[in-house]
């Protein structure tokens, strides 16, 4: 196991706080593994397969990583940076070109990616069938200030069907449970309380965004009126 660099113990810029080891753990094809081998159980431990096949351990409580970069030189590696990006730990840099993220940026691991948001706040971003999705266009971007409820109604899976009019709406859980909302008299047949229910927060989403039906049996518009 390597052993922690200087760098990793300041807070003082370095050298490599740079755009090009930045720019490579982000772009470069890489996969980040936290429930494999010696990684698996262990919440700080994370193996990183590199697109030449070598395979790097990174400890993040420790701040290190067995490659030679980090090991040798007062450096933050890709690797170590790629974990951080990879698990939201650090949101991605707006100077990065979104179309050139590694396609396998988050797939791997617990954690979610997160953009520095234009307000300079972090928003979360989502890989849907292996493409990023860019949060200034995702209705279930998790923005920072959202709160908790939202956070979870925004991420959990969830499959939200009309039931009946006037708002009534069934909610298909991750877990496989099922529940029934009510839009207009605010309630929700799950244990939660109407004001902290995710599954009437998400109902609410997908109205908004025409997901579904609205309230009064009426189809979304497929197309947005023009503002302008």
């Amino acid at each position: 196991m390597a052993t922690q660099n200087p760098a990793a113990a300041t807070d003082e810029p370095e050298s490599s706080d740079l755009p090009d080891r930045t720019e490579d753990a982000l772009t470069e094809v890489m996969s980040v593994l936290d429930d494999i081998g010696i990684a698996r159980g262990a919440p700080d431990l994370y193996l990183v397969v590199s697109s030449s096949g070598s395979t790097y351990l990174v400890d993040t409580h420790q701040e290190t990583c067995e490659c030679p970069d980090d090991e040798y030189r007062e450096v933050t590696c890709k690797h170590r940076r790629r974990v951080a990006f990879a698990t939201g730990e650090r949101p991605i840099p707006g100077w990065v070109r979104r179309e050139r993220l590694d396609d396998n940026l988050g797939e791997h691991v617990a954690g979610e990616p997160r953009f520095s948001a234009t307000d300079g706040g972090v928003a979360q971003a989502r890989f849907d069938d292996g493409d990023l999705t860019d949060p200034e266009d995702d209705p279930f971007a998790v923005h920072s200030d959202d709160e908790d409820r939202t956070k979870r109604a925004k991420r959990e899976n969830m499959d939200i069907s009309f039931l009946e009019k006037p708002g009534r709406y069934e909610v298909h859980s991750a877990s496989g449970s099922v529940y029934e909302t009510d839009v207009l008299a605010e309630s929700c047949s799950c244990p939660d309380i109407a004001e902290r229910c995710k599954h009437l927060r998400r109902v609410d989403i997908e109205i908004r965004e025409g997901l579904v039906p609205r309230p009064d049996g009426r189809l979304p518009d497929k197309a947005r009126p023009n503002t302008q």
